[in-house]
């Protein structure tokens, strides 16, 4: 399983709605990357350590793909509208990353 992260860092003067961007962006997410092989979508909204600090993560999205050909195709395809949504939420440039997910079995006690 792929998953590709985008992070969103607060900075001075930065602005960020998470009502948009988790009703509405992750919408625009999901029906842009459905189609492409998106497997599950999530988007994060920090809550602790209280108010955000510059350099402090303050949202986050993972979008899942079966496999690394498929993620990086869905990406390309998707990043112009994604990124032109951006300033409907956020003044912050998000960074955005790739990773393989590794399962790790968990003993019950």
């Amino acid at each position: 399983m792929i998953k590709i992260t985008a992070v969103y860092r607060w900075r001075e003067g930065a602005t960020f709605d998470h009502d948009y961007y988790h009703r509405e962006h992750m919408r625009i997410a999901r029906a842009a990357l459905q189609p492409l092989g998106l497997v599950r979508l999530e988007s994060d909204r920090v809550l602790h350590p209280g108010e955000p600090r510059p350099g402090q993560v303050v949202a986050l999205t993972n979008a899942f793909f079966s496999d690394l050909k498929q993620a990086q195709a869905a990406a390309k395809q998707t990043a112009a509208a994604l990124m032109a949504d951006i300033s409907n939420y956020t003044n912050i440039q998000p960074e955005s990353y790739f990773a393989q997910m590794l399962a790790h079995e968990v003993a019950s006690a």
